[in-house]
């Protein structure tokens, strides 16, 4: 921990991921103090609730404390489900997950070695400096899981074949190995939430199938070590503005999650990724897609949530194999002819857009179980919609639909029918309850419409 700054434990602002807290830290000692000092007063009115005004007032006035003295917070990890904790006194030698807790040593003790069984070992709250060659010796042993582990240097990996998954947190302290190759057979890096500004050195890891580096400050700048196993890589909540022509290098890549960073460009390099079969870029400031994009045609389900983008080219047609369409929440005023092409499409999801029509092609779209086409300016469906016989889920409400046919309830394996918000008249509304009352009735749909305000029932 820097200099001057000072954390402590608060039970009530626990963490909903197990093993872990949320805690803050202050950036004096007096406030640490006086942290702790409101906590215990917490504590004691809580033992004696008979005045919750009480309560609540200094709940409140703690809150609105903490906003203005917490300089951020920082994660606390405590020995996870199932593991046994390592003590003084040796746990029997036949566990398979153990945890070194608070273990106040630099090296790893002798003694592990004894746990012939052991698959998975977490160091929790420790200055380990090193991940040392005698773990080989323990031929179960796959998974290490480092949790604030603070040694005084950059940690130390030595050689070892029996290795697959390395884990590493710490949101603040990030001393890290400067290269990850001598774990032979690694095949999943885990180094999320390590306020890493740099991508790791992965160069020499010839196994490595999953990187995960969620929760960091990456902006890809430099991207170090073209791995051509790497199937997954996910970087949500990061620095990244621009998606650089090196994220081609990662040909083999089944997996791209670039989800909740300001990305704004991707470079055409992206169409390299042949073996693409999941894109996820949820929340970011894209307006346009490179053409490259429509030319990954293994694409199964691609994550456009919270953008900016306006229109799809006519290319969308290669993704041929699409599965998932989410294009929600962007600024789309037309979906191309083309979209009919995309047979193996089973959901699309293209609501909060500004919609006034469909394509005829939608027809065509013949695996659609969900479609969302809510809160667009709509005035009418397509006819060629009624042509889609495994529908289970459609949802046009908010739009500007003032009739529709009794078709609209005729889907064959229609679930959920969504129509409120939509400008009926009185008449028609009472049509339309009719039909929903009897696929109701009649096959179990469950329909959502407006009640009819009272000026429409007189």
């Amino acid at each position: 921990m820097k200099k001057g700054l000072f954390f402590l434990i608060f039970s009530f602002l626990h963490y909903p991921v197990q093993g872990q807290n949320r805690v803050p830290v202050f950036g004096s000692k007096d406030d640490s103090i006086n942290y702790a000092k409101q906590v215990y007063q917490l504590q004691e009115a809580w033992r004696n609730p008979q005045n919750t005004r009480r309560i609540d007032s200094m709940s409140s006035a703690h809150y609105s404390w903490l906003k203005d003295r917490v300089i951020r917070y920082r994660t606390s990890y405590s020995p996870s489900h199932g593991f046994t904790v390592y003590t003084q006194k040796p746990p029997p030698r036949s566990v398979t997950r153990l945890s070194l807790y608070n273990f106040k040593g630099k090296t790893l003790p002798d003694s592990l070695l004894l746990f012939e069984n052991l698959v998975e070992l977490e160091l929790l709250n420790t200055k380990i400096k090193k991940i040392p060659k005698k773990l080989g010796r323990l031929t179960n042993l796959k998974k290490i899981s480092l949790f604030n582990n603070r040694p005084s240097g950059n940690l130390r990996i030595a050689g070892n074949s029996r290795i697959e998954t390395l884990v590493i947190r710490d949101d603040e302290f990030n001393k890290l190995p400067r290269r990850f190759h001598k774990l032979k057979n690694l095949k999943s890096l885990d180094l999320s939430r390590n306020n890493l500004s740099y991508f790791p050195d992965i160069s020499g890891c010839k196994s490595l199938r999953t990187l995960l580096l969620n929760d960091n400050k990456i902006s890809l700048q430099k991207m170090r070590g073209k791995v051509q196993s790497l199937e997954v890589l996910t970087l949500t909540s990061n620095a990244i503005t621009r998606v650089p022509g090196s994220i081609g290098g990662f040909t083999g890549l089944k997996k791209l999650n670039l989800s909740s960073n300001q990305i704004t460009e991707i470079a055409p390099e992206i169409g390299r990724l042949e073996s693409l079969e999941e894109l996820m870029l949820y929340k970011n400031n894209i307006t346009e897609l490179p053409g490259t994009i429509y030319q990954l045609k293994k694409l199964k389900v691609i994550d456009l949530y919270h953008n900016q983008i306006k229109q799809f080219d006519s290319a969308i047609s290669n993704w041929s194999n699409m599965e998932i369409l989410y294009a929600a929440n962007n600024q789309l005023y037309s979906l191309p002819e083309s979209i009919g092409s995309l047979r193996q499409l089973r959901e699309l999801y293209v609501h909060h857009n500004r919609l006034s029509t469909i394509p005829e092609t939608v027809g065509l779209l013949d695996s659609l179980r969900v479609l969302r086409l809510n809160d667009n300016f709509l005035i009418e469906l397509t006819n060629s919609l009624y042509k889609l016989k495994k529908l289970e889920n459609l949802d046009i409400s908010n739009n500007q639909i003032r009739n529709l046919p009794e078709a609209v309830f005729d889907f064959p394996q229609l679930k959920l029918l969504s129509l409120q918000q939509n400008p009926f008249d009185a008449s028609f509304h009472t049509e339309i309850s009719k039909w929903a009352e009897k696929a109701s009735q009649e096959r179990k749909v469950v329909v959502h419409i407006d009640c009819p305000r009272e000026s429409e029932r007189d």
